[in-house]
């Protein structure tokens, strides 16, 4: 069932992903973050009554999710203004080094271990991931490209990690992504108000959530039947599935690194999983 939504998921925010980039075609980046978030917790709103009761005020639950909407905050920060700068499948690529993050974070989180072949395998990643997109983003030289690769695979995973600490504790799934949307949403709005959004710009951002949403409740799901570093292997194919999507929709071949980077991402995260 883990595996299932796991896929579920990965195909979800792979659409949604895709529609990010006629986001930023139309609207202010940072404007629209902001009522995304919002937008997110409003589809989940309906699935309350069904989950446990909230835990919100207990211990250090609170700390965890404001962990957890900051990562979300600077993390869409960044992948938003990486694909208005180049395409869908580029800014997500940045997050595919999650399982790594996880894997490396988890003996100090999560009590996890990790072997040698892991790290071996996490540093090759690390090399086929950022060479070849060095130059991808436009207006950005080779090593803020790289620095963004590394920042926004790093708030994605602790992401994961908040998740699975929040499940340690006992915390449902609709409190954990409804209060996390909220909180990130939250500060987008205080910082970039929505300010100029007509109606066309909401059915725009409604669509988008639609996805995003339902992707983030699948995952969130999938960490909690299975294992975090599986359920972010699996979300790890994305961008093979935002480049098939891009190739019918603008019948246009993508770059030969981005291919590459994508192979070895996909046989990389194989290996993490295998010897984890």
């Amino acid at each position: 069932m883990s595996l299932s939504l796991a896929i579920l998921s990965t195909m979800l925010f792979a659409i949604a992903t895709f529609l990010t980039k006629g986001v930023t075609l139309k609207i202010s980046i940072y404007k629209g973050i902001g009522p995304l978030f919002i937008l997110n917790a409003i589809f989940a709103i309906p699935l309350i009554p069904y989950g446990p009761q909230w835990k919100l005020w207990e211990g250090s639950i609170l700390y965890l999710h404001i962990a957890g909407a900051i990562a979300s905050a600077l993390g869409a920060g960044v992948i938003f203004m990486m694909i208005s700068r180049s395409t869908a499948s580029v800014g997500t690529l940045a997050t595919s080094l999650s399982p790594a993050i996880v894997l490396l974070a988890g003996p100090i989180f999560l009590g996890t271990s990790i072997a040698l072949t892991q790290i071996l395998t996490i540093v090759i990643l690390f090399f086929a991931t950022s060479i070849p997109l060095r130059n991808s983003v436009s207006g950005l030289g080779s090593l803020i490209t790289i620095s963004l690769l590394i920042f926004t695979s790093t708030m994605n995973g602790l992401i994961t990690i908040v998740v699975s600490l929040l499940f340690e504790e006992g915390v449902g799934v609709t409190e954990i992504f409804i209060v996390r949307q909220i909180l990130a949403g939250s500060i987008f709005m205080i910082i970039f108000p929505p300010t100029d959004l007509d109606w066309s710009d909401f059915l725009l951002l409604l669509r988008r959530s639609i996805f995003a949403s339902l992707g983030w409740i699948s995952s969130i799901y999938a960490i909690q039947l299975g294992s975090a570093v599986v359920v972010q292997s699996v979300m790890a194919t994305i961008p093979i599935w935002v480049i098939l999507i891009e190739i019918i929709a603008y019948k246009k071949r993508p770059s030969q690194g981005l291919i590459f980077s994508s192979v070895i991402i996909v046989i990389g995260i194989y290996v993490l999983v295998h010897t984890s």
